[in-house]
């Protein structure tokens, strides 16, 4: 016909484009949630979780120093988890950084924990910020029940109470505290303990993980080790990575007698919706996308885990929270879903008792700075 290419180069999309799906167009979303009407109606607390993989937080903070304190106050974060931070231990405090000041006064009205890894520098390394509390905090060092305190060391309470940052739920005192919260005390919303490890001798040399400890669940923050391009650290990755981390959050759910959360930068991209080429013939032999990573992740969620964003939007496509910058494809939109919030499937369920329940999960693709973007997580704290 006369819409028939005239040019062979013109023709080669049309035969890619047969082998495999394309899919770049995001659907519309519906939002489940309205943290300021369940306050009003029944006096529960939104407690918000953002996750991003920054990739190199000193890069990210020198491009756009404000960013993490917008995604804070729009969103109204309880918690911030940060992924491949590649800090090592010394860059808080060094002098030309600067970056212990830079959060100090960005992010001032939080926490914050950090694992650095030990075995390779500019590697790896997560962080956990979360909202400091009025009447006193229980937590002053995130290390402090950790053996290896010292060469884990955090920075528990450096920040100082910053009121400009104290917009939704931050409050300078106890009395203000209440009233922020509706009707859940500001008990519940701060952590019992923070790890900056999982315990695990084998995965703790590389700071992927911090775990914290809030009186109605585990919230574990996680950056999963990448196969390598030429997978070569799938074998570690699927038989003891994955395997240790379910008989850990299996372990933390039975002797804390309460669900747990694990989240963040989890280096899979499940199915066909979570990836924009799926049937592509390279993706069985890239990270992320091998049978071996998809199986070992479907075997976590067999043991009652449910991936919160395809549960509340099992329809949704063209959602991802990574592209290549290498090639170009953030614009497109030819991007994966490698980050997560897995959770406790009674954290879906709204039963009787039933006191921290999950609302709503969501992607915010517009938020640049990395080549992931921040998902977010919104549990409804009851009274």
């Amino acid at each position: 016909s006369d819409d028939e290419p005239s040019t062979k180069k013109q023709k080669s999309p049309k035969k890619k484009a047969a082998d495999h799906q394309r899919w770049t167009e995001r659907t519309p979303l519906t939002r489940h949630w309205n943290p300021a009407q369940a306050m009003e109606s029944s006096g529960s607390y939104t407690f918000t979780v953002i996750s991003w993989n920054v990739a190199g937080l000193r890069a990210f903070v020198k491009k756009q120093p404000d960013a993490l304190m917008n995604l804070a106050e729009k969103y109204h974060a309880d918690v911030i988890c940060l992924q491949e931070t590649k800090l090592q231990e010394g860059h808080l405090d060094d002098k030309k950084l600067k970056l212990r000041e830079h959060f100090e006064e960005h992010l001032g009205g939080y926490e914050s924990h950090w694992s650095y890894s030990l075995e390779k520098k500019g590697y790896s390394g997560t962080a956990m910020f979360i909202k400091k509390r009025g009447g006193g905090g229980k937590i002053e060092d995130g290390n402090a029940n950790n053996k290896k305190g010292k060469k884990q060391a955090t920075l528990g309470a450096y920040f100082g109470n910053s009121k400009k940052d104290e917009s939704k739920n931050g409050a300078s005192t106890e009395e203000d505290a209440v009233t922020v919260t509706g009707d859940v005390h500001i008990s519940h919303l701060q952590p019992v303990n923070v790890d900056t490890e999982l315990g695990l001798p084998a995965h703790d040399g590389e700071g992927r993980a911090i775990v914290a400890d809030f009186p109605l669940f585990y919230l574990t923050n996680l950056y999963v080790p990448n196969s390598g391009a030429k997978l070569e650290r799938l074998g570690y990755r699927t038989e003891q990575w994955d395997a240790d981390l379910l008989t850990k959050m299996q372990q933390l759910e039975k002797e804390g007698g309460k669900p747990v959360i694990w989240l963040g930068d989890l280096n899979v991209a499940h199915n066909e919706k979570d990836t924009w080429n799926e049937g592509a013939k390279h993706l069985s032999k890239s990270a992320g996308t091998t049978a071996e990573e998809r199986s070992s992740f479907e075997r976590q969620l067999g043991e009652g885990y449910v991936d919160a964003f395809r549960h509340l939007h099992p329809q949704g496509r063209g959602h991802y929270s990574y592209w290549s910058q290498r090639a170009g494809n953030r614009e497109p939109n030819k991007g994966l879903r490698l980050d997560y919030f897995i959770c406790s499937k009674e954290m879906m369920e709204d039963g009787d008792g039933s006191k921290a329940i999950i609302r709503d999960s969501y992607i915010l693709p517009d938020e640049v700075g990395s080549d992931h973007c921040p998902i977010v997580l919104e549990i409804e704290i009851k009274k």
